[in-house]
């Protein structure tokens, strides 16, 4: 799975954010996010998409790591609802898959803003992922 992890991490997307894997288990993942002046909407607080993504990046990658690295796995539907302010010094994203199908799956993600060592609840995410087995070889 540490390869799958580190593959993930390579995405430019992730790359991007600068995840942080703080842990990781078949069908479970926890991400930190370090907050940056180009993630927020107001001082110290996170923008509403940063949240979004967050929720979504870990609850995509926990259904990803429940399918296995030879599959390829995409967000089919999202729904979030935001419950307090993303303030803070990162965002913390607790994964979970909920149900694996065969090639659809179900996350969810809680996401944390942490402030001074303390974490606030700030958004939940659930998702509808689907996984196809890896192309290999020419274009599709």
């Amino acid at each position: 799975m540490a390869a799958q992890i580190a593959a993930l991490l390579e995405k430019p997307y992730a790359r991007f954010f600068g995840f942080e894997v703080l842990q990781a288990e078949p069908g479970a993942i926890t991400l930190a996010l370090a907050h940056r002046v180009e993630f927020q909407h107001a001082p110290g607080f996170f923008q509403g998409t940063v949240t979004t993504a967050m929720g979504e990046i870990a609850g995509s990658w926990s259904a990803a790591t429940a399918a296995g690295s030879e599959h390829d796995t995409v967000v089919l539907e999202q729904s979030i609802r935001f419950v307090a302010a993303a303030r803070g010094d990162r965002l913390i994203g607790v994964g979970r898959m909920i149900r694996k199908g065969k090639s659809i799956s179900f996350a969810a993600t809680d996401i944390f803003a942490e402030h001074h060592g303390e974490r606030t609840l700030c958004a939940q995410l659930s998702l509808t992922a689907r996984h196809s087995f890896l192309r290999t070889g020419g274009a599709a």
